[in-house]
């Protein structure tokens, strides 16, 4: 515990996340250090083509010296520090500064700055569990099909509209009256295989979100597996009443879902690539694309279990 209260310290801030959080991140953390004789090495960036390259200097220089990695920024930042960092031995320690922020809230990391960067400081790294999709890692969910599109079309309006609530709902709402169409797949899920079509596929591992949507899918955690959830085809009137309840959280009775409690998931689309949707960050993928817990993933930085 000696030598990790005095391991040099590595932050990583995106000023794009969080409001306009990153200066008092960066202010606070700096006078945290200096109290405690710390090195302190800031990476700031203004843009998300930024951040892999800054990630990437940071673990590289804190594993020179046996440091740990701080990273301020939302779930989709995080993501990206987790599969540099993923194997390295180096601990990664978070402060929360995006819209949900489901990774920490799930692992009970203040959301408060302060709180949090005393944390990041003090603490000590215990390894988690992360979900992989063809080597990539994620930290919440990951998803494809309807879901991507709806992301993109978020994307879109979003730059155009402003980041606000009503926004993105309106942006479901108009890429949902668009229509959809059905993908023919082939799930091979622990050593059972299933023909169906379907329109979208949802593999979640927080149990803070999947207690949200069903304590079905929560007790999948439980038991140390992936929580997967596909759509049935269904007519656009259904499919607008399954986005109402799934913004609500009332999926528990909702028959329009298939649900799974798997450890290891592989599907075959009918499309050679996709768009994948890694914690909120669209990603184009090869196919067939296979899911798997990858446990002790990461040393993460995170409260003492009660």
């Amino acid at each position: 515990m000696e030598r990790e209260s005095q391991a040099p310290v590595f932050l990583v801030a995106n000023h794009r996340s969080g409001q306009g959080q990153a200066d008092r991140i960066v202010h606070e953390l700096t006078e945290l250090c200096a109290q405690q004789q710390r090195a302190l090495t800031c990476y700031l960036v203004s843009s998300g083509r930024q951040l892999a390259p800054a990630i990437r200097r940071a673990a590289l220089a804190a594993r020179r010296v046996d440091g740990r990695v701080v990273v301020a920024g939302g779930d989709g930042s995080v993501r990206l520090a987790a599969q540099y960092l993923s194997g390295s031995g180096v601990p990664l320690a978070i402060i929360p500064a995006g819209t949900f922020n489901l990774f920490a809230r799930n692992l009970g990391i203040p959301l408060h700055s302060t709180q949090a960067a005393k944390l990041a400081l003090q603490g000590s790294a215990r390894p988690v569990t992360l979900g992989s999709v063809n080597g990539q890692l994620f930290l919440n969910n990951a998803s494809f099909g309807l879901y991507s599109r709806l992301i993109r079309a978020r994307e879109q309006h979003s730059r155009r509209f402003g980041r606000h609530q009503l926004v993105a709902i309106a942006s479901t709402l108009a890429t949902l009256l668009k229509g959809y169409r059905a993908m023919a797949l082939d799930l091979q899920a622990d050593g059972e295989r299933t023909h169906l079509r379907s329109p979208m596929v949802f593999v979640g591992i927080n149990t803070l979100q999947l207690r949200g949507l069903s304590l079905a899918f929560a007790r999948c955690r439980e038991q140390h597996q992936m929580a997967v959830l596909v759509m049935k085809p269904v007519g656009w009137r259904d499919l607008l009443r399954l986005t109402l309840k799934g913004l609500m959280r009332r999926l528990e009775d909702e028959r329009s879902l298939r649900r799974y409690c798997v450890s290891r998931l592989e599907i075959h689309p009918d499309r050679r690539r996709i768009s994948v949707v890694l914690d909120g960050e669209r990603m184009r993928m090869g196919t067939p694309l296979v899911f798997e817990l990858r446990p002790d993933a990461l040393q993460l930085i995170q409260p003492e279990p009660h």
